[in-house]
């Protein structure tokens, strides 16, 4: 399994094209389960937990995140904006 460091992926995404007009950041409040949604439908139900609380964040065309989960901090989020060619 090959990880790539924070700085590789901004690259990459730098010279990567929108995949979908419209995506969300879905996230489950009872487990954290996450993902990235690339239609507009959305989830409804977690599939690892079945709880009904996923909640969605419009991600913006020019801007990639990041998702922690820490058991002192919590859940971390980190937007950050990048150059997407056209």
């Amino acid at each position: 399994m090959t990880t790539l460091s924070t700085t590789e992926i901004i690259k990459h995404e730098r010279k990567a094209a929108r995949i979908s007009k419209q995506v969300n950041f879905a996230l489950c409040g009872s487990c954290f389960w996450s993902a990235s949604c690339l239609d507009s439908r959305g989830i409804e139900r977690c599939p690892m937990c079945k709880s009904d609380k996923v909640e969605s964040m419009p991600v913006a065309g020019n801007e990639m995140y990041s998702f922690d989960y820490d058991v002192k901090r919590g859940v971390v989020v980190d937007f950050t904006s990048v150059k997407v060619s056209a």
